[in-house]
């Protein structure tokens, strides 16, 4: 004879087993884990390789790149007054007159015209003073870029090479090489590299 706790328990299993279990958002919160993109470890690691690669290099051009010739730092404090500034200077607009300077000074007056070779004109120039040396300052201009050009007779007390070496002093671009007969500062906001390089060919 059954109990009527029994039967009472009987009724309440049955009852919960015959509940409809709604399990389509458990399915769901599996199927999107198992779906979701998992980064692999490599990634991370390579990552971090190249965060670490980024910051050495850095480091490494801050620490060890070669200190800037004190010619080049006063030829960038120049451009900055002259150019950048524009502090009144006396200039030479004619291009005759700025050729018949350079020859004063011992600047081969080829050296003018082939400056210009690529795309820039020449606006103007003068005599500065860079480190008690005198050099022949000229502006070349290209789509609202001026470059400043210092040039001056090799001597023997030169302290660049012929390689042609980039540098830095404050916002300005510099970049500096030497031929058999020239000294060359070259002085811009940007891509000053680049223009010394080409010039470094029509200047020897």
């Amino acid at each position: 004879m059954t109990s009527p706790d029994s039967e009472f328990d009987q009724r309440v299993r049955a009852g919960i087993l015959s509940e409809a279990i709604d399990t389509a958002a458990l399915e769901r919160s599996l199927r999107d884990r198992i779906q979701r993109p998992r980064i692999p470890r490599w990634a991370f690691a390579a990552a971090a390789g190249i965060i670490l690669a980024i910051v050495s290099g850095v480091t490494y051009r801050t620490l060890f790149r070669p200190p800037t010739p004190p010619l080049c730092i006063a030829a960038a404090e120049d451009h900055r007054r002259e150019i950048v500034n524009g502090e009144p200077r006396r200039w030479l607009t004619d291009v005759a007159a700025i050729r018949s300077l350079a020859l004063k000074q011992g600047v081969p007056a080829s050296a003018i015209p082939a400056l210009g070779a690529v795309g820039y004109r020449l606006e103007r120039g003068r005599l500065c003073f860079l480190k008690k040396q005198i050099f022949l300052h000229l502006v070349y201009a290209k789509d609202g870029d001026e470059i400043s050009v210092y040039l001056r007779p090799r001597g023997s007390d030169s302290p660049f090479n012929h390689s042609v070496h980039e540098a830095f002093a404050g916002p300005e671009d510099l970049a500096y090489f030497q031929t058999d007969r020239l000294s060359t500062v070259f002085v811009a906001r940007h891509n000053v590299l680049r223009f010394a390089v080409k010039q470094r060919f029509v200047l020897q």
